[in-house]
């Protein structure tokens, strides 16, 4: 028999088993909460910010892929304060973030570009010049060209 915990959501119950993640038990209960950084197989991280939730009782929000289920648990995941706390963590993350959306490598399946439109603010407060990443660029092009031209090598030997 499993053992199952109740806890609210948004002022509505619910029960998962015990012993699950937080972020784990709201996907059995078919709530959404944004994510960038948790993964069930991976260690947790909780880098990315984005599964903040609010618990009753508690004065900052809570990522909730580094919290367990309790029983009577109560959380708010459409506060104001969860929200502003999203697209902070949203607004971070692009500050330094490159805008070539439409020739990037992710083609329109972009994690970071789908939480944005959805969780994200309409506008940002910083305005001043991207940082620009062409070293790394350019040692990304020396190494792949070492790299081509040794498996070039590699071919010429073993044929």
């Amino acid at each position: 028999m499993i053992n199952l915990v109740n806890f609210t959501v948004n002022n509505l119950g619910y029960n998962s088993p015990v012993g699950l993640l937080l972020i784990d038990a709201l996907a059995r209960n078919n709530i959404e909460v944004p994510r960038l950084c948790y993964h069930e197989e991976l260690s947790i991280a909780g880098n990315c910010r984005l599964c903040l939730v609010e618990v009753k009782g508690s004065f900052k929000p809570a990522a909730c892929c580094a919290l367990n289920i309790n029983q009577s648990m109560q959380l708010f995941t459409n506060t104001k304060m969860v929200k502003l706390a999203r697209e902070n963590s949203l607004e971070f993350m692009l500050i330094n973030h490159p805008l070539d959306c439409p020739v990037c490598d992710q083609g329109g399946e972009c994690d970071l570009q789908d939480q944005s439109y959805v969780f994200g603010g309409d506008r940002g407060r910083f305005y001043e010049e991207k940082r620009l990443i062409e070293q790394e660029l350019e040692l990304i092009r020396r190494e792949r060209e070492n790299l081509l031209n040794e498996n070039e090598k590699y071919r010429q030997q073993t044929t």
